[in-house]
């Protein structure tokens, strides 16, 4: 697969919510020879936004 190939794989992976999964694409994706630098900045903030949702946590909810 080529890097948009990746790129899309990787998004719609996101979309339904396998985040892990979404995340070792997007690695390869960025990782990939023919990857330009919009592929590699975009796959590297999306890593970066999933980590940032999943590390979420609400201390309203956690101290009632």
């Amino acid at each position: 697969m080529n890097a948009i190939e990746l790129l899309e794989k990787a998004e719609a992976l996101r979309r339904d919510c396998h985040f892990g999964d979404a995340i070792n694409v997007f690695r390869e994706a960025a990782a990939a020879p023919d990857a330009t630098e919009e592929i590699r900045r975009k796959a590297l903030a999306s890593v970066e936004l999933i980590q940032e949702i999943n590390s979420f946590v609400n201390t309203d909810l956690m101290n009632p």
